[in-house]
């Protein structure tokens, strides 16, 4: 149990030293080398986020998360469609992942920052 748990703790700091560290190891930052970051990112997010808001809140919160992220990809998918004739997948699909990765930050964000305030004033 005492492994699950550490484990459990570096998933969920993950997601800041996955992208502090691809820009300190790119020699040049580009917004190649910061979109790359931010993709990698979002992954670590996709994983860290509903599990900082189960420790926060006790409950499973993760269906709600990922049926959000469901409904902004159909938004932006019809957004898109209504306003240009050609849809490129590829184009579409990074501008849905920045979303993603702008969302899940500020999420993560809340989540660290309310769960650190909540511990230090109940202890």
């Amino acid at each position: 149990m005492i492994i699950l748990q550490g484990l459990l703790s570096v998933i969920l700091f993950i997601p800041h030293s996955i992208f502090i560290g691809m820009l300190a190891l790119s020699k040049k930052v580009e917004a190649i080398t910061v979109g790359r970051a931010a993709d990698i990112t979002t992954v670590a997010l996709l994983i860290s986020v509903p599990l900082a808001l189960e420790a926060l809140t006790g409950k499973k919160l993760g269906f709600a998360l990922f049926s959000m992220l469901i409904i902004i990809a159909m938004y932006s998918t019809m957004k898109v469609w209504r306003t240009e004739k050609d849809i490129s997948i590829r184009k579409l699909s990074r501008k849905i992942w920045r979303i993603y990765f702008v969302l899940l930050s500020v999420l993560y964000a809340i989540t660290l920052l309310t769960g650190t305030l909540y511990h230090s004033v109940n202890n």
